[in-house]
């Protein structure tokens, strides 16, 4: 494995160095503050890496075998899973070290109240929660709420050995971790967990985050999970080889796909695990196209898909280090075809499993390209600082009647690049904004009701519509507010996604009023060379997932339509009430995006406003350093042999 981070390390030497030379001149403290503050995000750089897949997918057995070892277990129940995040160790957090962080009682009594809810029930806290937990009986428990019903007895059998611990942060060792990790009652009350491990896959900076399974019951999983897809350098998404992709998995991806064009670099990648499982390569094959085939029409075109044998690589990289012994050793003969003769060489088992393809696109599309970019960064702004020194030394040489030319010529040429960054008017960048939020939220409310005729099918399905003797009412009753909760929740993906979108269409603007400052002072007379627009963070809007003005009674007009479970499924009963539904359903849908659209106009022209005023300030202060080491120079005060001998130094730190 390439070692990227003493790249970034060797580059952030040089950049240190290029400063040092430069910050006394007048005119480059700002170009030496640039340059130490991208030495140090270099020097701190991690790379975040997300992993994602449902339960059983096979994500901690692909963690494993990316790390080499056996550290994650296998969690029992993945909707209630922590984030867990392997990490570089640090000199505060040597290898081995483990942080927990125990949800606050706040918390974990919000997660026990939504899960009571789902069987209609409620408690006055968090200790009265219990008598409502034991009352619960297991049979009466429908399949859809099972994850529920498990949550809760967990939450029942551990709640006094850690009600001490709760909102606190606990230092623990490896064998309590996997305690937290596997124990259901003990991994319910985790908000997260960081591992600090030492392995080939941290030594480059990574920082692998293991994320709640797609189908987590925890509805703060999905915010967690959307900040994940926005900011990781990475994102892995595991799937296992014979699973169908379940309800969980498509809105996953369907959210990956809404946000996929917002982001510079492709920078998703998709696994299917436990790829020894087919017979041959033309099952193999034939299975990796199902799954190309689902990716696309979730809006993912052209999918990155590795089939890997997880097992076999984690194997094989035990067997690479000497530590394949017992029953681990069987299994790998087993694998590799090995028999009773000479092992397979680890690197050719390697090969096998499907990993060694896979890591290497990986590491050239992601962290190489990433260093490369950093690296690429750095040279520029090295040679920024060379071609300002060269004109200074050119300015301070001429002889002195042009100097003197010159330097009237600059000092108006000052007063007129100032008056033009001063002068801006963003105000078409403005109207801008507000016609892409207009049209982002119209096209939110048509691709909702695009699919509106599978959220219908989805809730009111024949597994719960059956005249059986059951309530058929209250069965009414709970798939509408089932295809409530399928409206909100999509309804909330789609906003963020949206929020993405206009962020990316703030950065767009920001890049074109940078140009735009740029082009005003080149055109007063200063010839500075400005830093490149870098893309801006913005915090992403939050948004709910539930429909506000949603109310279960008002629709007993379109439920009376249900005549019977024959006359619903069979004939047209089911179409007719999809229709009705679809039209009651306008108003509370509209008045979510009217309420989502004001909010986007009026944070994010917040922001617009503040870009276009950080914007002028940063062009303002590179001119006026410019114009003080230009006035400088003219008037004859510098010293243009030291001059020379730091242009000497920058000419050699961009060879370097």
């Amino acid at each position: 494995m390439e070692d990227f981070r003493s790249k970034l390390g060797a580059t952030a030497i040089r950049l240190r160095s290029a400063a040092d030379a430069v910050q006394q001149i007048t005119g480059f403290k700002g170009i030496a503050a640039g340059m130490n503050q991208r030495a140090e995000r270099l020097e701190k750089n991690l790379f975040t890496v997300a992993l994602f897949g449902a339960f059983s997918a096979g994500k901690s057995s692909f963690a494993n075998a990316l790390m080499g070892e056996m550290v994650l277990p296998v969690s029992p129940n993945p909707t209630t899973a922590a984030i867990n995040k392997i990490l570089p160790p640090t000199e505060s957090y040597p290898h081995g070290a483990v942080r927990v962080k125990i949800k606050s009682a706040a918390d974990i009594t919000a997660d026990v109240q939504q899960s009571l809810a789902v069987f209609g029930l409620s408690a006055p806290d968090l200790h009265g929660s219990l008598d409502v937990i034991a009352s619960l009986d297991p049979t009466q428990v429908q399949p859809n709420a099972k994850p529920h019903f498990s949550f809760l007895k967990a939450v029942a059998k551990g709640l006094a050995p850690i009600e001490e611990h709760l909102g606190n942060e606990v230092i623990v060792d490896l064998k309590e971790f996997k305690s937290f990790v596997a124990k259901e009652e003990k991994a319910c009350f985790v908000e997260w967990i960081e591992l600090y491990y030492d392995c080939p896959l941290t030594r480059q900076g990574i920082t692998l985050v293991d994320t709640p399974g797609a189908d987590s019951i925890n509805a703060r999983h999905t915010g967690v999970a959307f900040n994940y897809i926005k900011n990781a350098d990475a994102v892995l998404f595991v799937t296992y080889y014979n699973h169908a992709f379940s309800n969980a998995d498509r809105e996953f991806l369907i959210q990956l796909g809404r946000v996929k064009d917002t982001f510079e670099m492709d920078k998703m990648f998709f696994v299917v695990n436990a790829s020894d499982l087919a017979k041959d390569e033309e099952e193999l094959h034939g299975v990796v196209q199902h799954v190309r085939k689902n990716l696309v029409s979730c809006g993912i075109s052209m999918p990155r898909i590795y089939p890997v044998s997880s097992q076999t690589a984690l194997l094989a990289r035990l067997h690479e280090k000497g530590e394949l012994k017992g029953s681990a050793e069987k299994v790998y003969r087993q694998r590799t075809a090995s028999g009773d003769g000479e092992l397979m060489a680890a690197a050719a088992a390697l090969q096998l499993s499907g990993i060694t393809a896979f890591e290497k696109d990986f590491l050239s599309f992601t962290i190489s390209e990433l260093t490369q970019i950093a690296v690429g960064s750095a040279e520029a702004e090295i040679k920024r600082a060379l071609s300002a020194l060269e004109e200074l030394i050119a300015s301070a040489t001429e002889d002195e009647s042009v100097r003197s030319e010159k330097l009237q010529a600059a000092e108006t040429a000052k007063a007129q690049a100032q008056a033009a960054i001063q002068a801006l008017d963003a105000s078409s960048e403005q109207t801008a904004l507000l016609k892409e939020v207009d049209e982002l939220v119209y096209y939110v409310r048509q691709r909702l009701f695009f699919r509106f005729g599978n959220l219908f099918k989805e809730s009111f399905n024949p597994a719960v519509l059956q005249d059986d003797g059951r309530d058929l009412k209250a069965a009414l009753r709970s798939s509408l507010d089932e295809l409530a909760r399928f409206i909100g929740f999509d309804l909330g993906q789609e906003m963020r996604a949206t929020a993405l979108r206009v962020e990316k269409f703030l950065n767009q603007n920001g890049k074109r009023i940078h140009e735009r400052l740029r082009a005003g002072v080149v055109e007063a007379g200063a010839k500075t060379l400005f830093e490149a627009y870098e893309a801006r963070a913005f915090d992403t809007l939050e948004f709910g997932d539930t429909l506000s003005q949603y109310n279960p009674a008002d629709y007993g007009k379109e439920l009376g339509l249900f005549k019977s479970a024959k006359d619903f499924f069979e004939k047209n009963g089911r179409q007719a009430m999809q229709d009705a539904l679809e039209k009651a359903m306008q108003a509370p849908v509209q008045a979510y995006l009217d309420g989502a659209g004001d909010r986007f106009k009026t944070e994010y022209g917040k922001e617009l406003n503040a870009l276009v005023g950080k914007l002028q300030a940063e062009i303002g202060a590179q001119v006026e350093e410019y114009f003080a080491g230009l006035f400088e120079a003219l008037s004859a005060q510098v010293d243009v042999v030291q001059l020379s001998g730091v242009r000497e130094q920058l000419a050699g730190l961009t060879q370097a």
